[in-house]
């Protein structure tokens, strides 16, 4: 706005930026990677930046484009797309996107206004429509854990340790609906504390998702070498998925770690104190 980048100035940066970024995943990491990337910008510029000041559905356009970063993660750690563990990453990030981004939205619907977007809240006066979606959508949040767990991706301790969480989120999401119309300070402090929940919700669910998981995916690429026909030895460029330990006799840092946090989280347990002679927690 205030013109001191020209549109081609913005325009010859972007390019490059983007062709540099989808050549470097095409070339270092691997060619999936790279289209979901292209993909994401295409869909970023192409289709969510011109629905912004057209329709308040541009903020649904927006979580699938946030959807897509866990993608690639998988999709560059040498894991299959069509799995229900991808499934679960990006369907996180999906649903986490519309109660933080519509809190946010509420927040400042004046300034979101006075740029021109077509936000919900400038078309929900009364903000009963929006704290009624963030609500909807922090209720699917809570299901994922259970649908990770009935899907045999987890223990059955995710969906437990879930309940602090989206119990937290849900709590949140609840009191902004409840919030009187009348009332639009109490409704915005509700939106503001719904917002700072949706932060600290992300780092819990991955963290319980991790610490939790069973590896099925894990176990299935540990017996075959994934290739690559940009590097000569594809072993070394995307080393398999392996809880084993190597040679020397150490194993993977981060699955070691994860051991020792359920070892520790089993000695809390009030029925494994009960049965010192089988373990019980999973």
């Amino acid at each position: 706005p205030s013109g001191r980048m020209s549109r081609e100035h913005a325009l010859a940066f972007a390019t490059t930026a983007g062709l540099t970024g989808v050549g470097s995943l095409a070339l270092l990491v691997n060619p999936t990677t790279a289209a979901l990337g292209a993909a994401t910008i295409a869909l970023y510029a192409g289709v969510y930046t011109p629905l912004k000041p057209r329709t308040p559905y541009n903020t649904w356009v927006g979580a699938v484009v946030g959807a897509v970063p866990p993608l690639m993660g998988w999709s560059a750690a040498g894991a299959p797309l069509l799995t229900p563990e991808a499934f679960v990453l990006s369907s996180a990030l999906f649903l986490w996107q519309i109660p933080h981004f519509l809190a946010l939205a509420w927040m400042y619907r004046a300034d979101y206004a006075a740029g021109g977007y077509a936000m919900m809240p400038l078309r929900d006066p009364t903000g009963s429509r929006t704290s009624a979606v963030c609500l909807e959508y922090s209720a699917y949040l809570a299901l994922l854990p259970v649908g990770c767990w009935a899907a045999g991706l987890t223990t059955c301790m995710f969906p437990i340790e879930s309940i602090l969480f989206n119990g937290a989120m849900l709590t949140a999401a609840a009191r902004f609906h409840n919030a009187p119309p009348n009332q639009r300070s109490l409704q915005t402090t509700h939106a503001r504390r719904l917002f700072f929940v949706s932060l600290a919700y992300l780092p819990f669910f991955f963290f319980c998702l991790l610490l939790h998981q069973r590896d099925r995916v894990k176990n299935e690429l540990s017996e075959s070498v994934v290739h690559s026909t940009t590097m000569p030895d594809a072993s070394l460029a995307y080393p398999p998925f392996s809880d084993e330990t190597d040679a020397s006799g150490t194993g993977e840092p981060l699955s070691e770690a994860r051991e020792a946090l359920r070892r520790r989280g089993r000695r809390l347990c009030i029925h494994e104190r009960m049965d010192s002679h089988s373990s019980l927690c999973p």
